[in-house]
């Protein structure tokens, strides 16, 4: 906070006296040096800024003025002046004034602050100032819990057992308190060294050295700690079980390895040299389990060397020049003509008189809620303070109450005994009991009388009247007891009456005494009693001052909610408009692509449009009840952010699809009124959302819904219902039916034929050779038939893979649509193989019947062959590489290769034998008739290679032919030709 005591007078008056402006000189002296040594140059803090600091602390005996400039000079504004005020803070906690520590706790939420604005800065500083703020608020939060301890931490052997008492427990605390700010150095020690290279090159670099020079103080820091820890945990070997420690000594283990890798490395870092004497820790921790140990522990001695810097004319007053002082002002309007200068001065003087006031109204705010915040919190520790007080005072009532009954009845039979000796004995014990119990109560109070001068005034008159109540408590339980013991003395008194009739007037002379003695007590306790009354008055009234200035409070506390409720409404009401502004953004992005020329190029289909029905449906449902919530209370805006954001994109999403959807439909009517509706829908949402941002009513969700509907109806009717596609995928499905029929049919005729063919199988010899010739041409042809059929299912299989892995959303009907041309190829590949089946099966056929030629058999069954070929290729190009179902259809493909070349065989081999069988007998035949037998062959084999020629090229034109009609009916011309 700016010191008033800077701020020109605008008046022109002059200081009032020589202190004044020697507190001003110190002030502005202060806060030079803070900002020379939180500079944003990356270099180490200087010592002589910092000792200024210090110097500064022991001047005022506090550090007020040290967090003035820090609220005046921000250390967040860069990563490096973070590290050097956490550097600087550090420094002054251990040297500066013993007051340092208590005034700095109440900043632990500032440093905290400071350490979580650079925790998310991944390079530079950022986690080295986390890691830092950490062990700044450890450090506070120890001496918070121990004040005794100095900023150093540098206490003897006898000063430490005098801070813990020497009681186990406190041993026990302070050992946790120590290790848990141990472990805040040496995490801070490995951020620093995880940030430089490996081999520790840069520590002479002045970044280097700006990142080292902290861990001085670090060093000083954790020597003491060790040596306390050592001391503590041999005294609580002494006192604990060895069981109960083992959690302590691992831990303590562990941090020893860091320490000793920290002292280490850092010793061995040329720029630590001539700073600091690095203590050497031993090679092995110490054992706590002996205790002989502790005498050869030698507490490591941290040495800084004396540092002699440059001098620096420009630091030797240690003077911001950078603020001059402000020339003396005109005491009178009338002496302005005579300077001229001076009007413009004075504004100057305001408007920087004004920034200050300014800069000092915000700092003044924060301390104000920093205040109130405190304030609220010591309200309600003083409500459940008061309503304690309040129960102890009841029961205090009802036990003084009670005693005094108590009282009365003991007297009554004290009266009733006064004949028994006895009975006096017992009284006499019971006197010497209480007057015990009275001693003990003394030496209670005399412990309890150095406790309650630690407490604040209203909990010291709470702790005396604990102390009279339980004295009054003592008294009560020994006047009980008495009581109990008296009436069952006075039972075995009554037997002895008439036998004691002598000692009873010497007892009853005693018994007088005794009751004069008792009396005298019961009048002392009335008067404590009046005294404790009298407190308790003193206690109500206090209560009743309290709770005038709690309600006071309360209502100051009462405006600032409102206040604080007001802003954050509107700043809630402000993300609101936000996420409605983003939404009209994506809405109206997707409204204006209907314009695009480039737009009319992209097709969807209905079905993949009308999967977005559900999400569009819930999305406006979820906005409407939502936007209802929010109205009722703003507390459920999160939940309209985000679904005024998923309903905007489904909507955006829906209409590009929609009017995807449009461009695809055969019907030019049912697009234009699906556009139509579109963008009415479109505006409707708009319009709704403009009211979310002006917090209107909205529409009937129902209108909004139908209108939705309404172009989910017409997207539907967008839908090409074209013959021909669907014609194309019915012709797919029958045509592979139709093959699969008619090779199965194939099969049952060649299994038919084989059947006759063995059944005739009989007679002669020559019958015999021709049955077997028969045999094993219908075999062959079978096996290659049942292969086919193998393949055709297997095609089957993989044609159904393809379509579901290639249409994606689209329906087969679609896929067939894109992929005419292979479509086209499959029916081809499948009406060849049907054809060849066809024809395999009559040439075998007229074959057995003996009306037909091998030949035949030949050709067919490698038509069969190239058939299955083609429509294996037309399969392989749709299908994936390494689709299982592909490669079970490439081996069935083998098989049929394989068989057709077995049929190919079979037929000449028996076309072979046929002709062997046939062969003429030559013996028997005359020289006239051979000469005519052989002319008559020389014809037919002149025929026959006339007949070979001619049908090669018929077979030639067929082939043709053939090709011609293939390419006109499947359009491969005008594909080339495009």
């Amino acid at each position: 906070m700016t010191s008033m005591k800077k701020i020109p007078n605008v008046l022109g008056a002059r200081r009032s006296n020589t202190l004044d402006q020697e507190r001003d000189q110190f002030e502005r002296t202060q806060e030079a040096s803070f900002r020379k040594a939180v500079n944003d140059e990356e270099v180490p803090v200087k010592t002589k800024h910092v000792r200024n600091l210090i110097i500064g602390t022991f001047t005022d005996k506090n550090t007020d003025l040290f967090w003035r400039n820090v609220a005046v000079c921000p250390p967040i504004s860069t990563d490096v002046t973070g590290w050097k005020f956490c550097h600087c803070l550090h420094v002054v906690l251990r040297d500066g004034h013993p007051n340092v520590l208590r005034d700095s706790q109440r900043h632990i939420n500032r440093i905290k602050d400071t350490g979580q604005h650079f925790r998310h800065l991944e390079h530079g500083y950022g986690r080295l100032i986390n890691r830092y703020c950490e062990l700044l608020i450890a450090k506070l939060k120890f001496h918070q819990h121990y004040p005794r301890f100095p900023g150093s931490l540098s206490v003897t052997p006898e000063e430490l057992e005098a801070l813990a008492e020497n009681d186990a427990n406190n041993y026990f605390e302070l050992a946790v308190e120590m290790l848990e700010y141990m472990e805040c150095i040496l995490n801070l020690y490995e951020a620093v060294f995880s940030s430089l290279d490996p081999s520790r090159a840069n520590s002479m670099t002045r970044s280097g050295q700006c990142r080292l020079a902290p861990l001085i103080p670090c060093i000083q820091d954790s020597s003491c700690l060790y040596d306390c820890t050592v001391r503590i945990l041999f005294q609580l070997h002494k006192a604990l079980p060895t069981d109960m420690l083992s959690g302590h000594r691992s831990r303590f283990y562990k941090q020893f390895k860091q320490l000793q890798q920290f002292y280490n490395n850092t010793r061995n870092l040329q720029y630590f040299k001539g700073l600091i004497q690095v203590p050497a820790l031993p090679q092995d921790a110490p054992n706590f389990l002996i205790e002989a140990e502790l005498r050869s522990h030698e507490t490591p001695v941290v040495v800084v060397e004396e540092q002699h810097e440059a001098a620096d004319t420009s630091d030797s007053l240690l003077i911001d020049t950078s603020e001059p002082e402000p020339p003396p002002i005109p005491p009178h309007p009338d002496l302005i003509d005579n300077h001229n200068g001076s009007l413009a001065e004075v504004v100057a003087e305001r408007e920087s008189l004004i920034e200050a006031l300014h800069a000092e109204l915000e700092a003044m705010r924060i301390e104000v809620q920093r205040s109130r915040s405190h304030a609220t919190h010591n309200e309600e520790q003083l409500r459940l303070r008061i309503n304690d007080l309040e129960s102890t005072i009841a029961e205090l009532d009802s036990e003084l109450l009670a005693e005094k009954q108590s009282k009365e009845s003991i007297m009554a039979q004290v009266e009733a005994a006064a004949a028994s000796a006895e009975a006096v004995t017992r009284v006499a014990d019971e006197e010497t009991r209480r007057r015990s119990a009275e001693e003990k109560f003394l030496k209670m109070k005399d412990v309890y009388q150095k406790l309650r001068d630690e407490h604040i005034h209203l909990i010291r008159g709470k702790a005396e009247l604990d102390k009279q109540l339980s004295m009054e408590q003592e008294a009560h339980a020994s006047t009980q007891r008495s009581k109990d013991e008296l009436a069952a003395a006075l039972n075995r008194l009554q037997s002895q009456v008439t036998q004691d009739s002598e000692a009873h007037r010497s007892v009853t002379r005693i018994a007088e005494q005794e009751r004069e003695m008792l009396n005298k007590k019961i009048f002392e306790l009335t008067t404590e009693r009046d005294k404790l009354a009298g407190q308790v008055r003193d206690l109500r009234d206090n209560i009743s001052h309290l709770n005038t200035e709690m309600e006071s409070q309360a209502q100051q506390a009462t405006y600032q909610v409102t206040v604080v409720q007001n802003s954050w409404e509107g700043g809630v009401h402000k993300c609101v408009e936000g996420a409605v502004d983003g939404a009209l953004i994506v809405v109206s992005h997707a409204l204006s692509h209907f314009d695009l020329e480039t737009h009319a190029d992209i097709k969807c289909t209905p079905e993949y449009t009308l999967a977005y029905h559900a999400l569009v449906v819930d999305s406006l449902t979820k906005l409407w009840s939502s936007y209802e919530s929010y109205i009722s209370s703003f507390h459920a805006a999160p939940y309209l952010i985000t679904s005024i954001s998923s309903t905007a994109h489904y909507i955006a999403t829906f209409l590009l699809y929609a009017k995807a959807t449009s461009h695809a439909s055969p019907n030019i009517e049912h697009a234009e009124n699906l556009v139509a509706s579109l963008e009415q829908f479109a505006k409707e949402c708009i319009d709704s959302l403009g009211r979310m941002r002006t917090k209107q009513a909205l529409a009937d969700i129902l209108t909004t819904k139908e209108r939705f509907e309404r172009c989910c109806s017409l997207v539907s009717l967008c839908e090409d219902h074209s013959p021909g596609i669907e014609d194309m995928a019915s012709v797919v499905q029958r045509e592979m039916e139709n093959m699969d029929t008619a090779i199965r049919d194939a099969v049952e005729k060649f299994t038919a034929m084989l059947e006759n063919s063995r059944a005739k199988d009989t007679g002669t010899q020559l019958e015999i050779k021709l049955g077997k010739v028969n045999e094993s041409i219908l075999g062959t042809c079978s096996d290659l038939m049942a292969a086919v059929r193998l393949l055709v299912q297997r095609a089957a299989e993989l044609q159904k893979e393809i379509v579901d892995a290639g249409k994606g959303g689209a329906s087969p009907r679609e896929f067939y649509k894109r992929n005419h041309r292979w479509t086209e190829g499959l029916l081809s590949g499948a009406k060849t193989v049907a054809i060849a089946c066809q024809a395999l099966m009559t040439a075998a056929d007229q074959v057995v019947s003996g009306k037909g030629k091998f030949e035949e058999v030949i050709v067919a069954s490698r038509e069969i062959a190239a058939s299955s070929m083609q429509l294996v290729m037309a399969s392989r190009v749709k299908a994936d590489k390494s689709s299982v179902k592909l490669g079970n259809l490439n081996a069935t493909a083998k098989t049929i290769s394989r068989l057709t070349g077995t049929v190919v065989a079979t037929a000449e081999n028996c076309r072979d034998k046929v002709a062997i069988a046939g062969t003429l007998d030559f013996s028997k035949l005359s020289l006239h008739y051979t000469k005519r037998m052989e002319m008559e062959t020389l014809v037919k084999v002149l025929e026959t290679e006339k007949q070979l020629d001619t049908e090669r090229s018929k077979l030639s034109e067929l082939r043709k032919h053939h090709y011609r009609l293939a390419g006109e009916i499947e359009g491969w011309e005008a594909a080339e030709m495009s």
